[in-house]
Parts: C-alpha cells; structure tokens; sequence
C-alpha cells in the first residue's frame, strides 16, 4: 500500500511539473503586442501583476503596474510592434520585436529593434525587461553622444564616447591635436563659435558594429570660427557621420557637412 501510495505521489508530481512546463506563455505575450498596436494601455496593463518591475531599453526602472504604464503611455502615438522567435523555459519567456513609436522616432530610431524577457507569475508579468539589439544600442549610443556633448555641452563627457586609440579618418587643420584630444579642441572651438549650437538627427543606419547618422546642424555665430569673425548671423547645415563602435565606444569616426558652404554664404560671397 505505502509503495502504491509513493507511486502515485511521484507521478502526481511529475505530471504537475510537466503541465508547468508545457504551460504556453507566447499568446500572453501575443496579447501584450496587440493591446500595444491597438494603443489600449489599460489592457497592456491588466497582463502584469500589481507589484510588477519593469526595465527600459534606456536602463530606466520601474516598479509597480501604474509606474510602467506610466512608461509605456509616450509611447502609444505611432505605436507598432512586430515579435518574433519566441523562447520557451519554465515560467520565463523570450522574444525579438521590431517595434515603431514616433517617439523613437525623434529620437531618430524608427524602427527599434529589441530584445525582450518576461517572466510570469501565472498569466501576468511579474518582471519585464527589454533591451536594444547590438545595432540598435550602437545607434542609440551614437545619438546619446548627440544629445549630451553637443546639445548638453558637456565637452568633458567625450572620453566616455570614445576610445583611447579613436582615429577620426577627416581633414584636420595643420597642428591639430590627434585621438580624443582632438575631438575636445573641434567641439570646444565649434561651441565659442556657435554657443547654441543643436543638432538634431534625421536618419540612423546601422551595419554591424558601424552606424551612420544624417543630421540637421543650427547654430548662431557668436565667436570667431577657423580664423574668421563671427557673423551673428544664424546658420543651419546638414552632415552625416559614420562610427565604428567597439564596446559601447567609438573607435573611428568619418565624417562630412556642407557648413564652409554655409558659412560662405553667410558672408555673401
């Protein structure tokens, strides 16, 4: 009898274990796609638990269910998600999304391509975590250099952009310094010159560990630039920079703008 009883305990055990691990969590994650696409944040809402944690692709945390919905609602204009390849183990699930925001859009990554985990407590999401794929991140670093060297000026910020054997493949005037020293010098000299300078990006490419970026450049020429008096004139130009990025720096830079242009322009000539 005790043998019978054991006997039955052990297989009652296995098959709950089998139907833990049979249990299918892709069409939960197939709905919060679709709540997404269909801009409903309360249903997006209603597939996580109360106490759910939830990680951005920028690194940001948040904790509790009104806290990512909070995160998710910028998001919804121009919102669509396609994913893909969807990983199965225990009462965690993976997945690739190709996802469309006119937020991310802005930011000048339009389409964003993430890499996702959740893990479940029943049919609800309980931790949240989606992270950029290498491209993805790759651009998102280059237009974070963007954002704070240029926009921010916070030239002191370039060293943790860069490499400490960073070759930038562009003409530089005679004498000027080589490596990071150098791109010090040019933003420095470029922000004296034009103290409000901003630059906004307009398309991000990326191939491998190389990204190109086309962006609008606008500034008011308050200083002297290369040896010539300021204009006080306002300027705008557009550029395009490619960066090899190895470890989350760059480590080559080539570059090219239409601004001597502009700036002949400015003077009339």
């Amino acid at each position: 009898m005790r043998r019978t009883i054991l006997g039955a305990a052990v297989i009652a055990l296995a098959l709950a274990g089998c139907g833990r691990e049979h249990h299918n969590l892709t069409p939960v994650a197939k709905q919060m796609d679709a709540y997404g696409n269909a801009h409903d944040l309360n249903g997006f809402a209603s597939l996580l638990t109360d106490d759910v944690v939830l990680k951005g692709p920028d690194g940001s945390m948040h904790n509790g269910k009104e806290s990512a919905r909070a995160w998710m609602a910028p998001y919804m204009p121009g919102f669509h998600v396609e994913s893909y390849g969807w990983e199965h183990a225990g009462d965690t699930l993976k997945w690739m999304s190709t996802v469309h925001s006119d937020a991310f859009a802005r930011m000048g990554i339009n389409p964003m391509k993430l890499n996702t985990m959740a893990v479940f407590s029943g049919d609800k999401v309980r931790y949240f975590t989606t992270a950029p794929s290498p491209e993805t991140a790759n651009k998102m670093r280059f237009l974070q250099f963007y954002a704070v060297v240029i926009n921010g000026k916070q030239i002191d910020s370039i060293d943790s952009f860069l490499t400490d054997d960073f070759v930038d493949h562009g003409v530089a005037p005679p004498n000027f310094p080589k490596g990071k020293a150098g791109v010090k010098v040019f933003f420095k000299m470029m922000l004296e010159a034009y103290p409000d300078m901003h630059v906004t990006p307009n398309l991000t490419l990326d191939d491998g560990e190389y990204a190109f970026i086309a962006a609008t450049w606008e500034g008011t020429n308050k200083g002297k630039f290369m040896g010539m008096p300021a204009t006080n004139k306002a300027m705008t130009w557009t550029g395009g920079d490619v960066i090899r990025i190895v470890d989350g720096k760059a480590t080559e830079h080539w570059g090219w703008d239409d601004m001597a242009v502009r700036m002949a322009m400015a003077r009339g000539k």
